[in-house]
C-alpha cells in the first residue's frame, strides 16, 4: 500500500470552500504593498492567484490574469483617466474597470473592444482592517466571521501583521482550539504540565458556529504575568475563524484573542490575528510578543504533521471531541455542496445541541 493510499485525506473535494469569505491581507499589508497605497498587489486564494487593486475608492479583487496574452495584473499599475481608476495591465497596457470589463486596447483605440475582453472579478470587502475575498458568490449564504467587540468604546484594539504555516488551515484552526497540548507544548508559557488531563467540553453547532467553554485549573503555578487566563468562551465561524473571549483571572477584564486562516493552497495558509482587550496601560508590544512567544512554540510541531492534509487514518480520543465535531461538519458541507445551495445553506446554519460533556 502507498503511502498516498494509506493517508486517504478527510476531505477529498473542497471546493465547498469557494463559497466563504476568507481574508487575504490585512488592509496595512495591501497599502504598503505599492507606494502608491492602491496596489495592485498578489496574492493566493484556495490556489487561484488573485490580484487585488484600490479602483474608486473601493479594494477590489480579480483574477491575477490578463484577458490578452496572460501576463499578471499584479505587476502592472491602477491608473486614472477622466477621473476614473482602471487596473493596467503591464504588458500591452490594457485597462480593466472594477467590474472587470477591459475599458481600453492602448494598440487600437478606434476600434470596438471584444465583449470577451474582461477579466473574473470576485467579491471583496474590507472588514476589521483585513482584505476579504470570496471566490463564489453563487450559494450567496455566508458571512465575515464574527469579531466581539471591534467597535466597544473603552476597548484596545491590536490588528496583527499575517504569517505564513506551512500546513494546511484545518491543521492550524485544530492546533488553537486543542486544550491537551497546552501541557506539553506550552508548559509554563499556557500552562502547568501538572494538570494534564482535562474534562471534555460541550461542543455546540449555532448557526454556523461552532461554541464551547473551558475553565482552565486555578490551582495552576509557574504562569507568567503577561499570560491571558482565564475563563476562555469559544465562538468559531466557519471555516476557520476562531473568537476566543477570556475573562481573565487576575481581574475580571474581557481579553479577546481572535483569529482566523487563509487557505492559501494544498500545503499552506496565511494566519490572522487580531488582540481586543479593555485598556491596561500595558503597550501593545508586551501583548504580541507573548503571543509570538506561543506561535514559536506551536509551529514547528504542526509544521511537522503529516501528510499536510488530515487524513482518515488518525485516532481519536475523547479529549479530541471538538476537532471531532469540526471535521465532521467540514465532512457534511463538503458533500451538501455537491448537492446544491439549499442544502449547503441548511447544513451551514443547523443546530446541534451537545449534552454529553464529562
Amino acid at each position: 500500500m502507498s503511502v498516498n493510499e494509506q493517508y486517504k485525506p478527510l476531505l477529498e473535494d473542497k471546493t465547498y470552500l469557494r463559497h466563504f469569505w476568507h481574508p487575504v491581507c490585512t488592509l496595512a499589508e495591501f497599502e504598503k504593498s505599492n507606494p502608491s497605497g492602491h496596489g495592485p498587489m498578489a496574492v493566493t486564494l484556495l490556489g487561484e492567484q488573485v490580484v487585488l487593486a484600490r479602483l474608486n475608492g473601493t479594494v477590489t479583487a480579480a483574477a491575477d490574469r490578463c484577458a490578452h496574452r496572460s501576463a499578471k495584473l499584479s505587476i502592472g499599475r491602477v491608473c486614472n483617466r477622466n477621473g476614473e481608476d482602471f487596473l493596467q495591465c503591464p504588458y500591452h497596457g490594457w485597462e480593466y474597470d472594477k467590474g472587470g470589463a477591459c475599458k481600453l486596447v492602448p494598440a487600437c483605440p478606434d476600434k470596438s473592444i471584444p465583449p470577451k475582453a474582461r477579466i473574473t472579478t470576485y467579491d471583496c470587502e474590507v472588514k476589521y482592517d483585513i482584505v476579504w475575498v470570496r471566490l463564489d458568490s453563487s450559494f450567496d449564504c455566508t458571512e465575515i466571521p464574527y469579531l466581539s467587540d471591534w467597535d466597544t468604546d473603552g476597548m484596545q484594539v491590536i490588528v496583527a501583521d499575517s504569517y505564513i504555516w506551512n500546513t494546511v488551515a484545518e491543521r492550524r484552526w485544530e492546533n488553537f482550539t486543542d486544550f491537551s497540548h497546552f501541557a506539553f507544548v506550552h508548559p509554563g508559557t499556557l500552562y502547568d504540565p501538572f494538570f494534564a488531563s482535562h474534562p471534555t467540553v460541550n461542543v455546540n453547532r449555532v448557526d454556523g458556529e461552532l461554541q464551547f467553554k473551558l475553565a482552565p485549573p486555578r490551582e495552576m503555578d509557574g504562569i507568567p504575568e503577561e499570560a491571558p487566563m482565564g475563563d476562555f468562551d469559544y465562538r468559531c465561524t466557519m471555516p476557520y475563524a476562531i473568537n476566543l473571549e477570556i475573562k481573565l483571572w487576575r481581574d475580571d477584564s474581557r481579553f479577546i484573542l481572535w483569529t482566523t486562516a487563509c487557505p492559501v493552497d494544498e500545503k499552506t495558509c496565511r494566519n490572522f490575528m487580531i488582540i481586543v482587550r479593555e485598556k491596561d496601560g500595558q503597550p501593545d508590544h508586551m501583548h504580541l510578543a507573548f503571543q509570538k512567544r506561543v506561535l514559536n512554540e506551536d509551529q514547528p510541531i504542526i509544521q511537522s504533521q503529516w501528510p499536510a492534509e488530515i487524513s482518515n487514518s488518525e485516532i481519536s480520543v475523547a479529549t479530541d471531541k471538538v476537532s471531532i465535531q469540526y471535521r465532521k461538519w467540514h465532512r457534511e458541507l463538503s458533500m451538501a455542496a455537491l448537492k446544491g445551495k439549499e442544502e449547503f445553506r441548511a447544513v451551514l446554519r443547523s443546530n446541534v445541541t451537545d449534552e454529553s460533556a464529562s
